[in-house]
């Protein structure tokens, strides 16, 4: 992994602060992602980020073959679809101090019900997957972006490829 251009992230393990706001920030569709903590400052075992968005639409089915993920909602809310094509499949809208965890090869799609705030932690390396997906935001964004950002296909699909996510536009959840 390397760490960005002008990354305030240490890109090692090493001791660090971040004060309020601070991170790699990336706004992708409506939302703000703010990576706190990467893979690269943990030896590759789990990434840190914060996502602010306001109510808006489904973010489509998918699957990551390569991280797990969990969602920890700081402020609002949001509701979670998931399906592990095991026999578990679930919806659940999870509020302020609710958590969810979405294991490697589970289909997940998500909304946002109100304007939330999620502190979510990956396997380490996923994290920047947000960067790509994405465009750079302002060192000093916060909360959701006035200015959305719609990821062209190409983008998305690469990105997809780099980080192990495979898009399922044509899954549903019963």
């Amino acid at each position: 992994m390397s760490k960005p251009p002008g990354s305030v992230l240490p890109g090692a393990p090493a001791p660090f602060y971040l004060a309020n706001g601070e991170g790699e920030k990336s706004i992708v569709f409506d939302q703000l992602f703010t990576i706190l903590l990467s893979g690269d400052e943990t030896e590759g075992q789990y990434g840190v980020f914060t996502v602010d968005a306001p109510k808006g639409e489904m973010i489509p089915p998918h699957l990551h073959t390569t991280a797990h993920e969990i969602f920890y909602v700081v402020d609002g809310s949001i509701t979670v679809w998931m399906n592990d094509q095991k026999g578990f499949e679930g919806k659940r809208t999870l509020a302020t101090g609710d958590f969810g965890f979405v294991p490697l090869n589970t289909v997940h799609a998500f909304r946002m019900e109100a304007t939330t705030r999620i502190l979510g932690v990956n396997t380490g390396g996923f994290e920047r997957f947000f960067l790509d997906m994405g465009t750079p935001a302002p060192a000093d964004a916060m909360g959701p972006p006035r200015v959305p950002y719609i990821t062209p296909i190409e983008q998305m699909l690469a990105a997809g490829r780099t980080f192990g996510t495979v898009f399922m536009p044509d899954f549903r959840f019963e």
